[in-house]
């Protein structure tokens, strides 16, 4: 292989992954356990013909294995190919890679040229990437702040933090790449939480900082652990040293706001798995309380009573003594103005 053909992760990520078809030809389990952010999945092989040639591998050898691979791929090449020429219409650089930028690549390559498409491998392909992450991860630069908004269950953070993502702010949405709500009902309406894992979760919290200019970052008033997933410690440190807002609103439009957003006429049944999970907290007795105002469809106090007697609680034992900032709102617009205007102002600081 010449050199221009076979390009550094280095050279990949100082173009722009934007700016580059990337492509993950590794197995789907492969590509969802974790990959480079904007890759698509072309797979060379699909789950159940990688584990045929790896048994063949370990069974019979290498030559035998790399045999019993040609005759997988065979039936399927016209349409890998297909697949790659259809992304090549935005006449972007495509570059491939595999697990450590080995025979999957460029075997993957090989056969790509052939259509006439000229196509590079990203050497050390995601073995180097995963280095790159956790390097960055555990080396976090000193020039990330962080401003935390805090607020009691229900005064809608999540949905003031992503409205002024939206806007151009800086946001670390680490709900969003965890999948999960950080509550005990937090798996409700998120279908992409079985998909989550440690590495995955790493890889969007890189590309955050890796796509967005500036130093300040809004954050959610966060415990380590979310959902499945836990927030790495260097950046967990960090944000305990940033600024601290905290959301003043009234119960009253908490409880409409949780109602909404947990939607529980349509996730009755998640909320009620999700519900037996406080009964060592709570108690049996309370939880059949709950689920009796559940068959009521009485939310509104369902979602009244968890506040009250179990969300506050543990909010008021985890918010900053003395926070920075305090912020009063009714609504989201009013929350997102006011908490813009302190991000703006801390910025210029």
């Amino acid at each position: 292989m010449s050199l221009n053909e076979e390009q550094e992760l280095s050279f990949i990520l100082d173009k722009g992954l934007e700016n580059i078809n990337l492509v993950d030809v590794r197995s789907p389990s492969e590509y969802v356990h974790d990959h480079i952010p904007t890759a698509i999945n072309i797979p060379l092989l699909d789950d159940k013909q990688r584990e045929e040639v790896g048994i063949c591998y370990k069974n019979v050898g290498p030559r035998e294995a790399r045999m019993l691979g040609v005759d997988l791929v065979s039936p399927k090449l016209p349409q890998f190919i297909r697949e790659f020429l259809e992304i090549k219409q935005n006449n972007k650089m495509t570059v491939v890679y595999c697990w450590r930028g080995g025979l999957r690549s460029n075997s993957s390559a090989g056969l790509v040229r052939l259509a006439g498409m000229q196509v590079f491998v990203v050497k050390g392909g995601w073995k180097d990437y995963r280095k790159h992450v956790s390097d960055f991860l555990d080396n976090f630069p000193e020039r990330y702040k962080f401003m935390n908004f805090y607020g009691p269950t229900g005064c809608a953070k999540t949905e003031i933090l992503r409205e002024l993502e939206a806007e151009g702010l800086n946001v670390l949405d680490l709900e969003k790449h965890a999948a999960h709500k950080g509550s005990s009902f937090g798996e409700v309406d998120e279908p992409e939480y079985k998909n989550v894992t440690q590495k995955n979760f790493e890889s969007k919290i890189w590309n955050t900082f890796y796509k967005n200019g500036g130093s300040l970052f809004l954050v959610e008033g966060e415990s380590q652990r979310i959902g499945k997933v836990s927030v790495p410690s260097k950046i967990f440190d960090r944000m305990k040293t940033g600024y601290s807002v905290v959301a003043d609103t009234s119960l009253d439009f908490r409880i409409s706001f949780t109602v909404e957003n947990y939607k529980p006429d349509r996730y009755i049944e998640e909320i009620r798995v999700s519900l037996q999970r406080l009964k060592k907290y709570i108690g049996g007795t309370r939880i059949a309380e709950l689920s009796a105002l559940l068959d009521k469809q009485d939310y509104e106090t369902f979602t009244r009573d968890l506040l009250v007697d179990y969300y506050d609680p543990l909010y008021f034992r985890s918010i900053p003594e003395k926070p920075d900032y305090v912020i009063k709102y009714e609504s989201i617009k009013e929350g997102s103005e006011k908490l813009a205007e302190l991000y703006k102002s801390c910025e210029a600081d």
